[in-house]
This record gives C-alpha cells, structure tokens and sequence, in this order.
C-alpha cells in the first residue's frame, strides 16, 4: 500500500476505530457531523481503482477530516496504482472490527482483530495495526500470527516497512516450515 493510496483512504473517510469513552474530568469528544450506515467506498486514479471497501457504519469529524469505520473491510485490487507492495501484487484484503483514519497524523489504526489476507496467499491475525502514510511503514505491538504457503510464524511484536520490502519481527519469535494448515 503506498503513501498515496493510504493518505486517500484516510481522506476518503475509510478508517475507523473503536469509540472512546472519555477518562474522569476528560473533555467529551463532540459527535460526529457525518454517521453513514451500510457504506461502500471507492477510490480512483484517474480511472484506475486503487481501493475498494465498506463498513457496516462509518463516521467522519470535519474539523479534523478523521474518520471511524465499524465492522469495515478495505481491498486493494490486483495491480492497483501503488498498491503493489510487500505481499500485494495480487491484490490485498483488510478486515477489523475497528479502523480510524488519523488525517493530520496520516496514520490508519485497525484493531479489535485485524485480518489481512493477500492474492499471493499470506494471512495475518493481529489485535491492531497502525499503518503510517508518511513512512509507509506498519506495525503492532500486540502480537502477529501469519500463515502462509509453507510457513507459520508467530511473533510478540513486528514492523513492515514497504519503501525497505522488510519485515522486522521481535520478542518470542518462532517459525514452523512445511505444509501448514489454512483458515
């Protein structure tokens, strides 16, 4: 997913995030100005589909331009404009409970169980994700079980860095070659 396709996506109203419920003596968030229900998105360069996606609701904060989708899944097609990243080249899927699109961060966080599957046959399960537009990096601190043709690998923490095409894991590591069960 590239710095582009990623800062539409946030612009475009696609990230969501779980509410927050404000600490004691905290300023209450106002509500959201925009609440669509039963939404679908999608984003194009020139004519070129760069992203696709919907989500069971989605709100949007003008003052800020952030965005919080519920039940959301986002689709990068096969071949898309910037979207032929690290494990992307045949298309890339992206599921979670929970996405909010940060704009003045440009950071996309998807958490309470994030799924990625890709065209080339990888899946990841993590609790949240937090892509960064600006350095096109992704990463969590929560833990990451990917399966993939022939391989599982387990691991505490992991960072993505698609400039770089490097995965970087970290803590208890492990890995299991050979013929692996699917989801």
């Amino acid at each position: 997913m590239s710095r582009t396709l990623v800062a539409s996506l946030v612009a475009s109203l696609v990230a969501a995030c779980s509410s927050r419920r404000p600490g004691e003596g905290a300023e209450q968030e106002p509500p959201p100005q925009v609440v669509l229900h039963g939404a679908r998105l999608s984003t194009y360069e020139g004519e070129a589909l760069t992203l696709s996606g919907h989500a069971e609701r989605l709100t949007y904060q003008r003052t800020g331009g952030d965005a919080r989708a519920f039940n959301a899944t986002l689709r990068v097609p096969p071949g898309a404009p910037g979207g032929g990243g690290v494990g992307a080249s045949k298309g890339l899927e992206v599921s979670a409970p929970n996405m909010e699109g940060l704009q003045a961060s440009k950071e996309l966080v998807a958490s309470g169980g994030v799924v990625v599957r890709t065209g080339e046959g990888m899946v990841v399960h993590t609790p949240r994700l937090t892509y960064d537009a600006t350095t096109e990096s992704a990463w969590g601190n929560e833990g990451v079980r990917i399966q993939g043709p022939g391989y599982n690998l387990r691991s505490d923490r992991f960072e993505l860095s698609f400039p770089d095409e490097t995965f970087t894991f970290e803590g208890s590591v492990e890995t299991v070659l050979g013929a692996v069960e699917r989801d």
